[in-house]
């Protein structure tokens, strides 16, 4: 790409995101499957389900206040009147009463959208969730593939190393070379064995944290293990074949969130706002009542309906200091949504810019690797011709086998890039997005 994304047009959409997909790129079928089995399997995404569904039920709750309350109201009761008329009496009711608030100042509406927006800040944890396992996942996954390869390269070198001492030593006893040239190669070959020991923890950790991810026993990782041997870096698909835009960033989960924090600040206003003026219900009631004392029995139908006003009257400044309040609440989140907007375009050129140099840094180790192989070539066939020695060879294979682990770690490095590239853009390298469809996208067992 020729142009950093804060060059790019900003567009916005209040109900949609981009969808969770970032890792269908790499075309790796080994990935899927494991990024399949932590979305479904995760505790983290569990409980960002979780959040989604408790945030459903407070929003059907708020909305059920659009519709009347209805009460079943019934009272029995028997009275003993001393007297010349007194006696026993029997008295009951049984009644439904129905009370509804007028939402003249929205207040109901505001505390609706409130919700609302709970709801969908929960459903872009769950995107934060998913784009975060998936990320973790995937840079491990590659960490044990280049991990792997290293070991065998490595031990590839420790066998040409300790060959190419043993021909220094014999050498050495012909007195053809110093003891330096012996103690140099004695030197190399220790630190490649060590080299070799740290290969193989790293396989072990880095095993153990992608059967964490997987919600597997990390001391039982042999599963994994057994992937590696026929697993490899894939091709990296080329960026520019990508549609980026600003927008991806603006459907980053945090800046989603950061903007309902806002939207619900402004919604809190509205709230304190409607609290300062009157607030009218209405009252209606139907049922039925009945008396018996003695002398006289009757029943009948009775029924009520009428209207409350509430006004604040005097409230030494409560209500006008809650306004003020929120008011302040509301700035406060704007800032803070700007804050956060500019470190996700931050992320998204720094990301940018690692992944751009880091195609150019894999091209150069591409070069090296073969002018390496060139040179070994070189240096066998003069090998056969009797114009150069065995140690000759061994060092140019050695050289060949350094440049291929460069290489593979630099690749690997280049992966990690365009993860954290996929992090910086909201989880999506596609600029196609779908309304509210994240949990769609999840597992059953996992919504």
């Amino acid at each position: 790409m020729g142009e950093g994304v804060s060059d790019l047009v900003m567009e916005g959409d209040d109900t949609s995101r981009p969808a969770v997909d970032w890792w269908l790129s790499f075309e790796d079928e080994a990935l899927n499957a494991m990024v399949a089995q932590a979305l479904e399997e995760n505790p983290t995404i569990d409980q960002a389900a979780a959040g989604v569904r408790k945030a459903e039920a407070f929003l059907a709750g708020q909305k059920a206040a659009d519709l009347p309350g209805v009460n079943l109201t019934g009272s029995v009761g028997r009275a003993r009147t001393e007297g010349f008329m007194g006696g026993v009496s029997n008295s009951w009711n049984l009644s439904a009463a129905a009370t509804y608030e007028l939402d003249f100042w929205g207040k109901r509406q505001a505390l609706k959208a409130q919700r609302l927006l709970d709801r969908d800040s929960s459903l872009a944890a769950v995107s934060s969730a998913m784009i975060s396992v998936s990320a973790q996942v995937a840079d491990t996954w590659y960490l044990l593939v280049e991990r792997q390869a290293q070991l065998t390269l490595a031990e590839e070198r420790v066998a040409l190393k300790r060959e190419r001492l043993a021909f220094v030593e014999q050498r050495y006893g012909q007195g053809t070379v110093l003891a330096e040239q012996v103690y140099g190669g004695r030197l190399e070959l220790a630190s490649e064995e060590a080299t070799l020991v740290g290969y193989k923890a790293d396989l072990a950790v880095a095993s153990h944290a992608l059967s964490a991810l997987l919600n597997r026993n990390p001391g039982v990782p042999e599963d994994i293990l057994e992937r590696l041997p026929d697993a490899s870096l894939p091709p990296m698909p080329p960026l520019a074949d990508q549609p980026l835009s600003s927008r991806l960033i603006l459907g980053r989960p945090d800046l989603v969130q950061a903007m309902n924090h806002v939207k619900k600040a402004d919604e809190a206003v509205a709230v304190s706002l409607a609290d300062r003026f009157p607030s009218f219900s209405l009252t209606a009631g139907y049922g039925r009542a009945g008396y018996d004392t003695g002398s006289l029995s009757g029943s009948g139908p009775v029924w009520n309906i009428g209207g409350n006003l509430l006004a604040p009257l005097l409230d030494w400044g409560a209500r006008k200091s809650k306004v003020t309040a929120d008011k302040a609440a509301f700035d406060e989140a704007m800032a803070s949504y700007r804050s956060t907007a500019l470190s996700a375009f931050k992320d998204a050129e720094d990301a940018l810019s690692n992944y751009h140099h880091g195609e150019m840094a894999v091209a150069l180790f591409e070069e090296a690797l073969s002018s390496a192989v060139s040179t070994r070539a070189y240096v066998r066939s003069r090998y056969l011709e009797g114009a150069s020695d065995y140690l000759s060879l061994i060092s140019a294979r050695i050289s060949e086998n350094e440049a291929k682990g460069r290489l593979i770690a630099n690749q690997r490095m280049l992966l990690s890039y365009r993860i954290g590239l996929a992090r910086a853009l909201g989880g999506s390298f596609s600029d196609s997005w779908a309304e509210h469809d994240v949990l769609k996208s999840m597992p059953p067992a996992a919504r």
